[in-house]
């Protein structure tokens, strides 16, 4: 095997892993909390829960590793982030559901609807901490001059307003988590960034 791909395949299962344990450490606390009852509503046990975060953990840890060059990029970031989760939460759908119910396209679309929201944001932000300096528009966000800030503010509530009064009405007859995607993209994710853009350049301006 060669070096960089065992280093790529090492580097992304420990991350799998690490998520695995958190994940794992949230539901030892819902165990020693509320006993077995979240477990026995889902129709499964606490350690089956266990082992399908570390082998989602582990199986998600592999993907980032034979993708790991595409951290390189913003969006090649992200696409790790949604792919190393997304095994979780197929795998927590594969728990709670009948065996004919498995690889509907419904089950497939929540989980990558979940993987999404999840991954996305923390491959992002794994790309910043690497990366303090990139392509022109993202240092334009990250160290935004007064002017800039008023220009995103002012989009973004623009977008976000449209779609406040349009959703209900374009999304009537759309699928629960394709509704959800609609609004996380033209409604929180515009006043999300007008609003930390805002806060950012006060920051700067503050220091």
């Amino acid at each position: 095997m060669p070096r960089n791909l065992e280093h790529n395949l090492l580097t992304g299962v420990g991350f799998g892993l690490l998520v695995a344990t958190c994940f794992s450490a949230w539901v030892t606390v819902v165990r020693l909390v509320s006993g077995t009852e979240p477990f026995d509503r889902l129709h499964t046990t606490y350690g089956a829960v266990i082992e399908l975060y570390y082998a989602g953990g582990f199986s998600g840890g592999v993907f980032i590793g034979l993708l790991w060059s595409l951290r390189r990029w913003p969006l090649g970031s992200m696409l790790l982030g949604i792919i190393g989760v997304f095994p979780l939460y197929y795998g927590a759908a594969l728990l709670s559901l009948p065996r004919p119910d498995w690889f509907t396209s419904d089950t497939l679309r929540m989980a990558l609807l979940l993987a999404c929201l999840v991954g996305s944001p923390v491959g992002l932000i794994y790309w910043l901490r690497d990366n303090p300096r990139g392509p022109a528009w993202i240092d334009m966000l990250r160290y935004p001059t007064p002017g800039t800030a008023v220009k995103v503010a002012f989009a973004g509530l623009l977008v976000a307003s449209l779609s406040w009064f349009g959703l209900a009405k374009w999304t009537g007859n759309w699928p629960f988590d394709l509704v959800i995607l609609t609004t996380v993209v033209l409604f929180i994710l515009p006043v999300g960034l007008a609003v930390l853009v805002t806060v950012r350049v006060l920051g700067l301006r503050g220091r």
